[in-house]
């Protein structure tokens, strides 16, 4: 069941009415901002404009997936492995890797590696599925592993051997393969299948979708660049030209702050010397009216029968008892009753001592 607020205003609302309807007027105009641009059309811009930075983003790592595409290529050619085939195995290979939760950049990598050393594409990707293992087996990067079987090919298997501890030099590099392969085995189709390599490869499947998307833009970057590189190079004229004019402005600015930073400096020194300088001297006159002070040893005594407030002892009473005078050497008590003025007089002597250290005489008259 809905539960509603009902406020019932009285009196006059002329003022509320007019308050409302000009926030109504203003609500109402916020849908022409922009220049008049309606909502739904400004949220479109906004759109095309998210997709238009995530367009560039897919293209330019189309760019970087096809500049590793020609850099492999460029490595095979020098190699001289490259065959009619040679670009049919490096698919493959980037396939196999990929199921292998291996991205194309890393499958790329280690085939340069490898038919760099062999010079034979069919070797190199042969080779690639042990440095698959290896390099899940050691947790290094593929590039690295493959760098690894690379040496161990050319009879240099020590780096290969730090991978894998417990491996023992061979005599020959297929031996040293053979063992490698014999620690590895299965390293890398283990983490394919576990949940980490599911999830690294779905994530490579996403970027490969990208980087379709971005290819099928390529050649508009590739016209655009052109056109905007004449004018990137222009303002690097322009600032080179105004730099110079810049500079000593700089400079003059810079020198300004720094005067004005020592100089308030010096107050702020100035001011720190003088409060401490008053509080020492605070210090010293108030040590000086202290040994001045010729009440600062004398205690006052808080004598009971002095006070103004009747008070009463055994039926005594001090009432109509004359009040002690700033000069008087003298105070009389009257007692009035049938009580003995002798222990009357002690019990006055009792109450003197404990607040007086001079209390005279003190007689007990009939």
């Amino acid at each position: 069941m809905a539960v509603g607020l009902v406020v019932d205003v009285k009196g006059d609302t002329s003022n509320l009415d007019a308050a409302l309807g000009k926030s109504k007027g203003e609500v109402g105009g916020f849908a022409n901002v922009l220049g008049g641009i309606p909502i739904p059309a400004a949220a479109a811009a906004g759109a095309v404009v998210g997709a238009a930075v995530a367009i560039g983003e897919l293209t330019v790592a189309a760019a970087a997936d096809r500049d590793e595409q020609a850099k492999l290529e460029n490595a095979i050619k020098a190699a001289g492995a490259a065959t009619e085939t040679s670009t049919a195995q490096v698919e493959a290979a980037i396939a196999a890797g990929q199921e292998m939760a291996f991205t194309d950049s890393e499958t790329r990598a280690g085939l340069e590696a490898l038919v760099t050393a062999t010079g034979n594409m069919t070797e190199a990707t042969d080779l690639m599925a042990l440095a698959q293992d290896v390099a899940r087996k050691s947790g290094v990067s593929l590039e690295d592993a493959s760098k690894a079987v690379a040496k161990a090919h050319a009879g240099q298997d020590g780096a290969l051997r730090k991978l894998l501890p417990g491996m023992k030099k061979q005599t020959s590099a297929t031996d040293t393969f053979a063992e490698a392969a014999r620690l590895a085995s299965g390293a890398a189709d283990t983490y394919a299948s576990s949940s980490e390599g599911m999830a690294a490869k779905g994530k490579d499947a996403f970027g490969e979708i990208g980087e379709e998307i971005g290819s099928a833009f390529l050649p508009i970057l590739d016209e655009v660049l052109p056109a905007l590189l004449p004018i990137v190079k222009e303002f690097g004229k322009l600032v080179s030209a105004v730099l110079p004019l810049l500079i000593p402005l700089v400079k003059v600015l810079a020198k300004v702050l720094g005067a004005v930073a020592s100089v308030l400096s010096k107050v702020v020194g100035w001011v720190v010397k003088l409060v401490e300088w008053l509080a020492k001297a605070m210090r010293k006159i108030g040590g000086f009216l202290d040994a001045i002070n010729p009440l600062k040893n004398i205690s006052l005594p808080s004598l009971p029968f002095l006070s103004s407030a009747p008070a009463s002892a055994g039926g005594a009473s001090t009432r109509g008892a004359p009040r002690a005078s700033a000069g008087a050497s003298s105070v009389t008590i009257n007692v009035h009753g049938a009580l003995d003025p002798e222990a009357t007089a002690r019990q006055i002597r009792r109450i003197l001592a404990g607040h007086v250290t001079r209390t005279g005489s003190i007689v007990a008259a009939p």
